[in-house]
């Protein structure tokens, strides 16, 4: 068998991983921030090598090449026809995601499909809004939107979706219908869309694939903001550089003037890395997917062996929701970490009847993690 570069397990102490530094004084595997234990590619690396050979590392701003490699990267990849001036570039999704509860009033309210990504759930408390849940559903092994449920929710405050797709932590890939229709939703009642799509290259699905929201929003395009990063894809997580897709102009005015002397600019070597890995990445990433779905198929078969374990085949993302109800512990995070994996909780993402493991790591790492978890298991 064929040895991958993704087999090679990397050292990471000492080099301030919020990854490793959470467990650094415990013998304990960390699983749980999504960041990949993977060497990003070398093409990347190349290219920031190739940028510090010029000395100066100033001010730096998105050029008009980096704006040309990600509208052909929509375009190629995800059939989306941008205008490059739709780009607003971010330090990161999150911190964009932030800003945007800038542009709401005091009394206005953030929708949010739960169990979801714990930022989209603390960001409205910390910015002064009130958030209005709405639960996603478990229906034919796969997590869906209930869209009585959610039209029912909506009152007359509400004004932005904090909508997470591919959805983080259940790996759903939501369908183009059901994306058009949240569209047309919150479109008829002023509510505007916005779409954190940082996992949309990370798909697992064998015959499946990512919709964005701008592509099925026709009429309603200027409703949608979307958010992207290379950050999860090509394991550049530390290197801040995201961006928005803002079609309407106005709205893109306001918000661009609103994070002016708020967020951090864009670092110069997070441009640099941001265009290599659109520009020169994707052999890389084929790579990537191959190893990833081993992976999956790697800890689905052994999670179906231990008792008090299940979980459902994540449709994109590297990220298992585990269900751990049926297991005989008072608190199954803590369970995990006393047996050495530290996993993240299900509770901060809204359900603490599940914890999220992170796959995304060599196939040694990931069986010592799971051997970890059949141990503490048996001798319960």
């Amino acid at each position: 068998m064929n040895s991958s570069p993704f087999d090679q397990p990397l050292d990471r102490q000492h080099t301030g991983s919020i990854k490793w530094e959470k467990y650094a004084d415990k013998d304990v595997i960390p699983m749980w921030v999504a960041d990949m234990e993977f060497a990003t590619a070398p093409e990347i690396i190349a290219a920031l090598k190739d940028r510090l050979n010029h000395p100066i590392l100033g001010y730096t701003c998105g050029t008009d090449s980096l704006a040309r490699t990600v509208t052909e990267y929509l375009q190629q990849t995800h059939h989306w026809q941008i205008d490059p001036d739709w780009l607003v570039w971010l330090p990161g999704v999150v911190p964009g995601l932030s800003a945007l509860t800038w542009m709401l009033e005091p009394d206005d309210q953030i929708m949010v499909f739960t169990p979801v990504y714990h930022p989209l759930l603390l960001i409205p408390e910390k910015f002064n809004q009130s958030r209005v849940d709405v639960p996603l559903v478990y229906t034919n092994n796969r997590w869906g939107i209930d869209f009585d449920v959610f039209e029912k929710s909506i009152n007359k405050n509400c004004k932005m979706l904090f909508l997470c797709s591919p959805h983080n932590p259940m790996g759903t890939l939501f369908s183009a219908d059901e994306l058009q229709r949240v569209v047309e939703i919150c479109s008829a009642y002023n509510i505007v869309v916005i779409s954190d799509e940082i996992h949309c290259d990370l798909v697992l699905h064998n015959t499946l694939t990512h919709t964005t929201t701008g592509t099925v929003a026709g009429d309603n395009q200027s409703n949608v903001v979307t958010l992207m990063s290379p950050s999860k894809t090509f394991n550049l997580a530390g290197a801040n550089c995201s961006f928005a897709v803002i079609p309407d102009a106005a709205y893109r005015k306001a918000y661009t003037e609103k994070c002016m002397y708020t967020l951090p600019v864009v670092p110069t070597l997070a441009y640099t890395a941001a265009e290599a890995a659109y520009q020169f990445g994707w052999h890389w990433h084929a790579e990537l997917i191959e190893y990833l779905r081993g992976n999956l198929q790697t800890l689905r078969t052994e999670i179906d062996r231990l008792p008090g374990l299940s979980m459902d085949n994540p449709d994109a993302t590297y990220l298992a929701w585990i269900n751990t109800s049926e297991l005989p512990v008072a608190n199954a995070y803590e369970f995990f970490v006393h047996a050495g994996v530290g996993l993240s909780p299900g509770a901060q993402f809204g359900n603490a009847d599940y914890q999220r493991l992170n796959f995304a790591c060599s196939r040694v790492q990931l069986e010592e993690g799971i051997g970890r978890m059949r141990k503490a298991i048996e001798a319960l």
